[in-house]
């Protein structure tokens, strides 16, 4: 399948399953109705974790409306409770790693971002989050990233 196949694929395969985009917080809100979710603080390895993202997010913001620096980003963390509502997650992220860490969410509420150390949980995050309808009015890029993770 050559490029123009497959973004025609994306398109009508998960076009329906696009989400308009919301705030952080609201995803958070989705995702509390869900699974138990707890604001929490981190632990020292959680904390370079925060280091590398809010590192990456500056990188990502930089030629933005908002000039984010370490100084001026609101980070939030979350804990996933671990129990039978999220034995999916915990048990992915115990094949992608050798630990038995907990999962986090962490949020930043200026930029809109929001991450996690377990990658199955990120995908589903920014799938819940959305996108914004001009980028799929103009077919951007981000557009057919996101509709990828539908396909992932």
């Amino acid at each position: 399948m050559d490029h123009n196949e497959y973004k025609t694929y994306l398109k009508h395969q998960y076009f329906h399953e696009i989400r308009s985009l919301q705030s952080v917080n609201d995803v958070i809100s989705a995702f509390q109705k869900k699974i138990d979710i707890v604001e929490t603080g981190l632990s020292e390895s959680e904390a370079i974790f925060l280091k590398m993202t809010a590192l990456n997010y500056i990188n990502a913001h930089n030629n933005g409306l908002i000039k984010p620096n370490l100084d001026n980003l609101n980070f939030v963390p979350y804990e996933i409770v671990r129990n039978e509502k999220s034995d999916h997650y915990y048990n992915l992220m115990r094949e992608a790693t050798s630990d038995d860490e907990r999962i986090i969410v962490i949020i930043e509420s200026q930029l809109n971002e929001i991450t996690s150390n377990c990658q199955e949980l990120k995908v589903d995050l920014i799938i819940e989050r959305g996108i914004d309808t001009s980028h799929v009015n103009q077919e951007t890029p981000e557009f057919f990233t996101y509709l990828m993770l539908f396909d992932n």
